[in-house]
């Protein structure tokens, strides 16, 4: 990582993070136990689920070209290896700096804004919040769930529910923004409002691929499909793992494992993904061990390739680690001077 990433104290905070999840994660589980359920695994619905995986991305980046065609034109293939890249910066550093190396990638080979991408990756994850919060909260009301799934779906569904309906009123009336802009400004200390209006212009702009019913049916349809599709890859990693639970069941390990990680902290999740994906699990009866190893190596199933094929997409860019662990040690404020 390098001397200044092992100063950074994102760096450690995202490692405390992780230790105390996966410590939380295997206290109650024997050790044993995980060996015995580790040994259950079919490796065949392994691959199977990651090819599934790249389909779910790939509707992903499709919808990330679909809410960026305001803002810059891009082919979807193009924004398919820049989300993969990013993904793989994601599992690298900490606090989803993954998503600081996208809007550098955008602006190296296109031009664009980096705050302005940044208010579509923005745009991008109140989706994300909102649909795997539906998942959630509808599998829990149909199929029953504990009392902490319950307690999370209400909060996270609310919370997702607000920041779209304050997206809707900003994309679909630009006029009233303006206002609210103006409003917000006037809070912000004087010293920062300069910077603020920038990111807050940066922010809107990003809404331009949102004008009309039919880019929000585009945007909210391609979501369901990519995170469907993730559920879809969780199940057949349950079918390796011979766990005896319905497909809609892991809707709701879909939204609690993603929602968990919805706050940037550690570098891919890695503690808080388990521990929640454990929990969902061992909510519909599977044991603590099956569901400990489960998460384990469903984890592992989404992070090493897309990093592997991450760094491949680079290096066909003709860049390396390097400079992705600059571009992830940004930060928004290095790209006023490009807004």
């Amino acid at each position: 990582m390098g001397a200044a990433m092992l100063r950074n104290r994102r760096v450690w905070i995202g490692l405390v993070v992780s230790i105390v999840f996966l410590g939380l994660l295997l206290r109650s589980v024997d050790r044993h136990e995980l060996a015995n359920a580790l040994e259950e695994i079919d490796p065949l619905w392994l691959v199977a689920a990651f090819a599934v995986e790249l389909a779910a991305l790939w509707f992903r980046a499709l919808r990330w070209r679909l809410i960026l065609d305001s803002h810059v034109r891009i082919k979807t293939q193009d924004a398919f290896s820049v989300v993969i890249i990013g993904y793989a910066a994601n599992n690298l550093l900490p606090v989803r700096a993954g998503e600081l190396v996208r809007a550098q990638l955008l602006y190296d080979s296109h031009g664009a804004s980096r705050l302005g991408t940044l208010g579509t990756i923005v745009v991008e994850r109140i989706f994300d919040g909102l649909v795997l919060a539906l998942f959630l909260a509808a599998t829990i009301a149909l199929a029953g769930g504990s009392d902490f799934l319950r307690v999370v779906a209400a909060l996270m569904t609310a919370a997702f529910l607000v920041a779209t309906v304050v997206l809707a009123l900003l994309a679909l009336q630009p006029r009233g923004s303006d206002i609210w802009t103006i409003r917000l400004l006037r809070l912000v200390p004087a010293t920062i409002r300069p910077r603020a209006r920038v990111w807050l212009g940066s922010f809107l702009a990003g809404l331009g691929g949102l004008r009309g019913q039919r880019a929000w049916g585009l945007v909210i349809g391609t979501t369901f499909i990519s995170w469907g599709l993730e559920a879809v890859c969780y199940w057949l990693v349950g079918i390796g793992f011979g766990l005896d639970i319905d497909f809609p069941l892991y809707l709701a390990v879909t939204g609690a494992a993603n929602l968990a990680i919805a706050a940037p902290s550690t570098a891919g999740g890695v503690g808080p993904f388990e521990f929640f994906a454990q929990k969902a699990l061992t909510a519909f009866g599977v044991s603590a061990a099956a569901a400990t190893v489960y998460a384990l190596v469903l984890h592992a199933l989404l992070l090493i390739p897309v990093v592997l094929l991450g760094i491949a997409l680079l290096w066909r860019r003709h860049l390396g680690l390097g400079e992705m662990l600059r571009a992830g040690q940004g930060t928004p404020a290095e790209g006023v001077a490009d807004s």
